[in-house]
């Protein structure tokens, strides 16, 4: 309690004492809310239009695109114009996209192909809004607050998810331009706070060709020991989780289970995520106090000795591997009663937020003219995972039944964890060090 209690201490302190912090956790908290609003009321408007099913998949697909195909580009023009500057006119220019589309909703004349191109220009937008805020929040603060202050941030983005996706439906029930026209507010609100932040200082101007540059961001995270590890695994976990989800969801619909139940369910891991995220800056305490403890029995000390586990306290991400084995596999234990999903999702949200701030701070180190494409393409491999998991799990469960998928998918993150933890070359690099972990690349 009294942890906690310090932990909140802690953020308040960052927030009165770092200027430039605030504003720039204020102005992307509303851009993730803005973001998560829109995101429902995309769909819901173009079933208004069309009552379509398949416009909906359409619209969501434009939407969610640009992230496939946008985050490397992305950093490497961050890395350009510097972060501040990008994220301020992209905010900006998703206000007028969608003051836009709110005009042509009051004057009658929006058509379905408005609505596509404004979500897959807005979609692209929101793109640079999320790699350059990964880049910005660490020079707002000095280098040994740097992991309390993506803390900070990464709770507000599991509570935006939380947040969001619920008032993006409630607005849309008091008529269609309503949400649009909060998230014109919201969007120009983002930009007028951050555009108060001193001018870019990481930005270097013109550099060679573009290609070059993003594949040097590639090249620097490949080089980067942990943030390889971590990107890869970070990819194969939100596959299999994204499996879970499906499992879920085929299982509700079959059982019958109420929709709003069903929302409350997969809401435990954002809930999960935000606990996770404020955790985060007393992880390692907490890690040598279970290992001390641990110790005292005779078989425990002998294998935290054999594997190194008394050295793995900035492990999380062996860690989050672990949870997500565990995760996977209570459902099948215990019958797969809804209940145990909630369960495993917190449990997978609570370690995932934990290893998100751990790789945000990684990147942190990155040297200051490659971060940002560092950090899309280390975004690129995780939300890879995301939008792909759902369509391979679709694919599975049509050809088997819910409990082998699921067994199927349990079985290959516990694998997954085995290996990690049993090969020392692997294990060890799923550690963070404190310094560079690669040499320079020049582009």
């Amino acid at each position: 309690m009294m942890a906690g209690v310090q932990q909140i201490r802690c953020f308040k302190e960052l927030l009165t004492d770092y200027p430039a912090f605030r504003r720039s956790w204020v102005g992307s908290t509303i851009s993730m809310l803005g973001s998560r609003t829109i995101g429902v009321t995309y769909p819901l408007l173009a079933y208004t239009l069309t009552e379509s099913p398949t416009w909906i998949g359409w619209v969501m697909f434009a939407s969610t695109v640009p992230g496939l195909l946008w985050y490397v580009p992305a950093g490497a023009l961050i890395d350009r114009l510097g972060p501040r500057r990008v994220m301020v006119w992209s905010e900006y220019a998703r206000g007028i996209l969608v003051a836009l589309l709110c005009a042509a909703m009051a004057f009658d004349v929006l058509r379905l192909h408005h609505l596509v191109i404004v979500a897959l220009l807005e979609g692209t937008l929101s793109i640079n809004s999320s790699v350059a805020e990964t880049a910005l929040i660490p020079t707002t603060v000095k280098p040994g607050n740097v992991e309390t202050a993506l803390a900070l941030h990464e709770g507000s983005v599991h509570g935006m998810v939380l947040a969001g996706r619920p008032l993006g439906g409630m607005l849309f029930g008091l008529g269609p331009i309503v949400p649009f026209l909060a998230n014109t507010l919201m969007f120009f609100s983002a930009g007028r706070v951050l555009s108060r932040l001193e001018r870019d200082i990481t930005a270097k101007g013109p550099r060679g060709r573009l290609l070059a540059d993003m594949r040097a961001g590639l090249v620097e995270l490949w080089n980067h020991r942990f943030l390889r590890a971590a990107t890869i695994v970070t990819a194969l976990m939100n596959l299999m989780v994204q499996g879970l989800i499906v499992v879920f969801l085929s299982k509700a619909t079959n059982d019958g289970l109420p929709s709003a139940l069903a929302g409350v369910i997969l809401a435990a891991s954002g809930i999960g995520g935000i606990a996770g995220a404020l955790l985060s800056p007393r992880w390692r305490h907490i890690w040598q106090r279970v290992v001390r403890r641990a110790s005292r029995r005779r078989r425990a000390a002998v294998l935290i000795d054999r594997f190194g586990l008394a050295r793995l306290d900035g492990s999380m991400m062996l860690a989050h591997t672990w949870m997500c084995a565990a995760a996977l596999t209570l459902p099948l234990a215990l019958n797969q009663a809804p209940p145990v999903f909630a369960v495993s999702l917190a449990a997978i949200g609570l370690t995932g937020g934990l290893s998100n701030v751990t790789i945000r701070t990684a990147l942190s180190r990155v040297p200051s003219d490659l971060v940002a494409r560092v950090v899309g393409v280390s975004r690129l491999g995780s939300y890879s995972a995301v939008a792909l998991g759902p369509l391979l799990a679709s694919l599975l469960i049509g050809r088997v039944e819910p409990f082998a998928a699921l067994l199927l998918l349990s079985l290959t993150v516990l694998v997954l964890a085995l290996v990690v933890t049993l090969v020392p070359v692997l294990r060890s690099s799923l550690i963070p060090q404190e310094g560079p972990e690669s040499v320079p690349v020049t582009s």
